[in-house]
């Protein structure tokens, strides 16, 4: 999707509201193009996480239409969270910076975001400073690249022997042909070694932008004190933002039904894979689909399910069962997973048991308003938590939405919505089962 976004002359402000859980933010279009929230509120820690529209996934691109296409190594983005915290040979690190007021920060890098954060009970705004600062200016050289490619290279390699990612990781392989959602976040050892800091610096200037960022701040705060700490760390000096992120056509099979490894467990993990075909552009349409998945999910599969209880007295499963949704723009699945004897058998019982709900439709009117109100409540109890706040905004606003709308949309979903993912999401033809098993003692 092209993406051309031009410098605001000036910056506009307005107050989101929601009558029904009677909370309030502000919301600022700052003049360089960057969204930040500002969630004022009496609490114990201020939580800013400043979160980039670029991860993972984000492996080719073009910078403007009259270039060629760009592809960087896989890990990239990752690589790059890491050493944005470097500084200058004599200086003191983002770390060290932090640590100076008594400040915790941290970074993460997902599929279609990197995010830089810190939590504070004090010094709120000079810790802002510092997270502006760092994230704006980034420092590079082929010595202080070599030396943490060793340190990601050992993290790598800590991840590939932990039997949930690997788990993980062999599902969305067979689900996925060409998605870069197959990869590691993190990249390989080959491809880390790739990295330079020409390739770090191209994919920075080609997504650190302010108009592809988001900051959230949720805590003992106020919107003018935010607004000032922009107005002065914020360069004026940013071109317009025009990158595409580039994908190869992804079909709607999958790759494999079947695949399986060893690990240095007990019991083996069974996954079932499920790849949702049913994509969304438009932002509302996507969180919509996305609601219903998770409201029908929980109804299949939660605790208080009679499925659920029917394998845990069985013995088919042993209490560690679990199902997660994730989405974006270019990719949808579904993932349960169960720790089990007998994988063979739960995958046949989860497959035969969503048939025949497919076949039969029996929701009922129970069911759905007691799944719907329990993400309601879950919704209205983060902000209670400045964490929860900032997080919930971050990952609203960075995909295009808005919190207080999320919660609206959530609310609008029918059973109506959960028939049509039932019919549609649930297709065997786009399952795979996944088996991580004990290795054999040699």
């Amino acid at each position: 999707m092209q993406k051309v976004t031009t410098m605001e002359t000036e910056t506009r402000i307005e107050t989101m509201h929601h009558d029904g859980i009677r909370e309030s933010y502000t919301r600022i279009h700052h003049k360089s193009g960057m969204t930040v929230c500002v969630l004022k509120k009496q609490a114990a820690v201020t939580t800013a996480i400043l979160g980039v529209h670029c991860g993972s996934v984000d492996r080719q691109f073009r910078v403007n239409q009259t270039e060629s296409p760009i592809t960087i190594p896989d890990g990239t983005a990752h690589f790059l969270e890491h050493k944005l915290f470097a500084a200058e040979e004599g200086e003191a690190d983002a770390i060290a910076r932090f640590a100076e007021y008594g400040v915790n920060a941290d970074a993460y890098t997902t599929p279609d975001m990197t995010a830089y954060l810190f939590s504070a009970t004090e010094n709120e705004i000079p810790a802002l400073k510092i997270l502006l600062d760092f994230v704006l200016h980034p420092y590079f050289t082929k010595e202080n690249v070599a030396r943490e490619r060793s340190i990601i290279a050992q993290e790598i390699r800590m991840y590939d022997d932990t039997p949930t990612q690997r788990g993980y990781y062999n599902t969305l392989e067979a689900l996925y042909h060409n998605h870069p959602i197959r990869i590691n976040v993190g990249g390989t050892e080959q491809s880390i070694a790739d990295i330079t800091p020409d390739v770090l610096y191209q994919f920075y200037k080609a997504f650190y932008h302010p108009a592809n960022m988001v900051l959230t701040v949720a805590g003992n705060v106020t919107p003018e004190e935010i607004l000032a700490v922009c107005d002065s760390c914020i360069p004026d000096s940013f071109p317009p933002f025009s990158t595409e992120r580039i994908f190869e056509a992804e079909p709607q099979t999958i790759v494999k039904p079947y695949a399986e490894g060893t690990a240095q467990i007990a019991s083996p993990i069974l996954y079932l894979g499920i790849k949702d075909c049913d994509l969304h552009k438009d932002p509302w349409e996507r969180e919509r689909h996305a609601a219903a998945v998770d409201i029908l999910n929980d109804i299949l599969f939660c605790k208080s399910s009679a499925f659920y209880n029917d394998l845990y007295e069985r013995g088919l499963i042993n209490g560690k069962f679990g199902f997660e949704y994730e989405h974006a723009e270019t990719y949808a699945y579904a993932l349960l997973s169960a720790e089990t004897e007998k994988p063979a058998e739960v995958a046949a019982e989860i497959k035969r048991y969503l048939s025949e709900r497919i076949r039969l439709h029996d929701i009922t009117d129970i069911q759905f308003e007691r799944c719907r109100r329990v993400m309601y409540a879950s919704a209205v109890t983060s902000f209670e938590s400045a964490e929860d706040m900032a997080s919930e905004c971050l990952n609203s606003a960075i995909d295009g939405g808005e919190l207080f709308r999320s919660i609206d949309i959530m609310m609008a979903v029918t059973k109506e919505d959960l028939f049509a993912v039932l019919d549609r999401l649930y297709d065997l033809n786009r399952m795979t089962v996944s088996v991580v098993f004990p290795k054999q003692p040699v």
